[in-house]
């Protein structure tokens, strides 16, 4: 199947985005999660690369999981634990936040 030429028998855009979410939101998203789950966390700490780090993370989670409980937050803050260690989070943190 070319989906290309399907889109474009749809008269559909090939390269309007399907997933769009602006970094405030993202970022509060995220805030939500870090209030619930491990409060330690500082983001207001956080370095540009750090913070667009975290972001790139959140997207990836919007992907791969699910909206309920915070799991897309979660999935972010997880797969940056290493270096969000760096801001507040704890080993303690990581039990909380995890799936299990």
């Amino acid at each position: 199947m070319n989906i290309s030429a399907l889109l474009k028998r749809r008269d559909i855009n090939l390269n309007e985005p399907v997933l769009l979410i602006t970094a405030k939101e993202a970022l509060e998203n995220l805030a939500e999660a870090i209030k619930e789950y491990c409060p330690n966390l500082k983001i207001e700490e956080m370095t540009k690369e750090d913070l667009e780090t975290l972001l790139n993370s959140y997207a990836d989670s919007v992907i791969n999981y699910h909206p309920e409980n915070y799991h897309q937050e979660r999935g972010a803050l997880l797969s940056c634990f290493a270096m969000l260690k760096r801001y507040g989070l704890t080993d303690e943190d990581y039990n909380s936040i995890d799936f299990c």
